[in-house]
This record gives C-alpha cells, structure tokens and sequence, in this order.
C-alpha cells in the first residue's frame, strides 16, 4: 500500500477520512496500522494542501 498514490488527488477532509476507513477495514488487524494510518492522514493533507493552492493559483489567473 502506497499512501502515496490512495490520497494524491484527495481535496478534502471529507474524502480523506473515507480512504482512511476504508484502509481501516483492510489492515487493521496488522500491528503496523498505526503507522500505517499516520502516513494515510499526512500523505492526505499534503494533497489537500497542494490541490488547494493549485486551486488558488488557478483562480489568479
């Protein structure tokens, strides 16, 4: 799992939890899902941050 690649087009808090759950329901179980999930909400809000600036940027034009 690459949580990378699950929240790089993710543009809210929203969305981000659904992906969160989801992965939950997947690997929960595992030892590492702590880990796991903190990479999933850091990796996330990364994109949220850079799809808003994106956004920004785009409406400056």
């Amino acid at each position: 799992m690459n949580s990378t690649t699950l929240t790089q087009n993710c543009t809210s808090e929203d969305q981000l939890e659904r992906i969160r759950r989801g992965q939950e329901l997947r690997f929960r179980w595992r030892d590492d899902w702590p880990v796991l999930e903190q990479a999933i909400l850091k990796a996330g809000r990364e994109a949220i941050a850079r799809n808003a600036e994106t956004a920004t940027a785009a409406s400056e034009k």
